[in-house]
């Protein structure tokens, strides 16, 4: 997974982050919210686990079309 941070806002009290995720030829583009973030480490660690999570539901998404095929 590579990602590039795209954009960054606040709003109030919560940073958003826009990031574009590169997941071995898929690109998706996703705004993270981070509430009340108290450093740049916590932002990045929010960044990284939202990108682990959408490449396991792109993951998740292949197996299940392997698995229609299959019945």
């Amino acid at each position: 997974m590579e990602y590039k941070i795209i954009s960054k806002r606040q709003d109030s009290d919560t940073l958003l982050t826009t990031v574009e995720y590169n997941f071995d030829g898929v690109v998706l583009t996703i705004e993270i919210p981070h509430f009340q973030p108290q450093a740049v480490k916590e932002v990045i660690t929010g960044i990284v686990n939202r990108g682990a999570s959408e490449e396991r539901k792109l993951h998740a998404a292949k197996i299940i079309e392997n698995i229609i095929s299959e019945l």
